[in-house]
């Protein structure tokens, strides 16, 4: 059967002739030179830029001198991040930071081309180097520690857009190795499971499509390949305890919400992404009133108002969004989720007829898709002083001195312990943790936008008990005390009350302090 207009893989624009003549040195550069003015400043930065990054790269360190992820280097998080990381550090050292921004970057510039090929196979009008360039942008309007800094939102973010393109193309198999591969760098991308049911059940008029049958045998398959690639990610780390952290099994993460605070919350963080991101917004905007609005003589082809909104790309916005809803803290870099079915959905927007004052689309209309734009270039220039400006912005600790006194009286090798979030502490002294915790949110309960929770009522069950037999095994060299309020919050649960005072007074005394972080060395006789 011969494909009609309605099936936006009949365009030309969608041949692999067309996609070569779109990739050509001229706009990959323009991407690339877009994607390295928007970055530069991270580019060349050697300390981390939320803790993040520094729990990452301390677990990767911890993994190359003979730690066992989820053994004795646990982290809820999925062993992707992790496991990248370890293939930098040894090449990298104290660079490896800096080289996971570029090689963050690389990535987030090829899902955007991605993204900007699928466009055009859906609106042959459509751009691709213009949506590589929107997306570009829109994963730079963040905060620095939100969209400079590399997490697992952003890592995840290729092999998602990969799942949905490759799904939207029906080739299940390979979208559900995708799809599995993004959880195995953050666990909610798993809801792009959500559009590739879509895809696997959807028929596309026009064309030949499978019988309900093969479809529903498409949809099982695609959920067995996705189950297996995330099984087969696992299994060098132990299936069963790498499950169970994977799957948060008797964590309190998701406890200690209150109606009030998660409102609060919710606003405000909804607040602050709207605002930041509401160029992009708006370019989705004008797309959906091209659609919804009156009809100009010759906008469409026929059948291509079904191609404007489709039913796979709604329901990836919503499963985005509810992906950075889960936990309900909402916090910035967790929207990374939701920009590229956002940029996806803007993406019609990115033709001439939208910012000519002429043609189909009325003058009003071009002019607020170029107030779109130019807001976007506004908020782009305001993240980029944040990464100018990290510690102006940022609650990033001063441990700069701390390091240098570490290094001091410490030697290679040796293991150090910090009472305090400062995972940055034994990333910059380049000391192991002498316990399997990379930080102490586990052992103190307190984690990201749960103001008023008191100190270890969120705390993981068994996790004091565990850290005091990683003490009692492996004695620091030193324990830095950083639980003071300028490091995080850290004030909230001082060492003197916390479940290793006892073994801290009975064999540890001061030595220095420095900027109100103790440290405390073994006690001479």
């Amino acid at each position: 059967m011969q494909p009609s207009s309605a099936d936006p893989s009949a365009s030309a624009a969608s041949t692999p002739d067309t996609h070569r003549a779109q990739l050509t040195p001229r706009n990959i550069g323009i991407t690339v030179v877009v994607a390295l003015v928007l970055h530069f400043p991270a580019l060349i930065r050697k300390s981390a830029l939320n803790s993040d990054e520094a729990t990452i790269a301390t677990v990767a360190r911890m993994l190359r001198h003979g730690a066992q992820l989820y053994t004795s280097a646990v982290d809820r998080k999925p062993p992707g991040a992790f496991t990248v990381y370890r293939l930098l550090e040894p090449i990298f050292g104290a660079w490896t930071l800096t080289a996971g921004r570029w090689l963050a970057l690389t990535l987030t510039v090829v899902a955007m081309w991605i993204l900007g090929f699928e466009a055009r196979r859906r609106w042959p009008t459509v751009s691709p180097v213009a949506v590589a360039v929107l997306g570009i942008v829109a994963f730079s309007v963040l905060p620095a520690e939100d969209s400079r800094a590399v997490g697992f939102e952003l890592l995840a973010t290729l092999p998602a857009v990969a799942a949905f393109v490759l799904g939207a193309r029906r080739r299940i198999l390979p979208a559900a190795v995708m799809l599995g591969l993004a959880g195995l760098f953050k666990q909610p991308m798993l809801l792009g499971a959500a559009p590739l049911a879509v895809q696997c059940l959807s028929a596309r008029s026009g064309v030949t499509v499978p019988r309900w049958s093969r479809r529903v045998l498409d949809l099982a398959l695609a959920g067995v390949v996705t189950a297996g690639t995330v099984a087969a990610g696992l299994a060098p780390f132990g299936l069963r305890n790498a499950f169970s952290w994977f799957a948060g099994s008797g964590d309190k993460y998701l406890s200690g919400t209150h109606l009030s605070t998660v409102a609060i919350i919710t606003l405000e963080q909804l607040g602050s992404f709207a605002g930041l991101t509401m160029g992009l917004l708006i370019l989705a905007a004008v797309t959906w009133g091209r659609v919804w609005g009156r009809r100009p003589e010759g906008m469409w082809q026929r059948g291509e108002r079904d191609r404007w909104i489709s039913r796979d790309l709604a329901v990836w916005l919503v499963a985005s969004l509810l992906a950075t809803a889960i936990g309900l803290r909402f916090i910035l870099h967790y929207f990374n989720q939701l920009l590229p079915p956002l940029v996806l959905l803007a993406a019609p927007a990115m033709t001439a007829a939208t910012f000519s004052l002429q043609g189909p689309l009325s003058a009003a209309r071009a002019k607020v898709a170029r107030f779109g734009l130019v807001w976007m270039a506004g908020a782009a220039v305001f993240s980029m002083v944040t990464v100018l400006l990290p510690t102006v912005f940022h609650d990033l600790p001063k441990v700069d001195d701390v390091v240098r006194a570490i290094d001091a009286v410490t030697k290679p090798g040796d293991t150090i312990f910090v009472w305090g979030q400062a995972p940055e502490i034994y990333w910059m002294s380049d000391r192991d943790p002498a316990t399997r915790y990379p930080h102490v949110g586990f052992i103190t309960g307190v984690t990201p936008k749960r103001p008023g929770v008191p100190a270890y009522v969120l705390a993981q069950p068994g996790a004091a008990e565990n850290l005091l037999a990683d003490l009692e095994k492996n004695r620091p060299a030193l324990i830095i005390d950083a639980a003071i309020a300028s490091v995080r919050g850290g004030d909230r649960y001082p060492l003197a009350t916390s479940p290793i005072a006892a073994f801290v007074a009975k064999g540890y005394c001061q030595i220095d302090s420095i900027d109100g972080i103790r440290l405390l060395s073994p006690c001479t006789p």
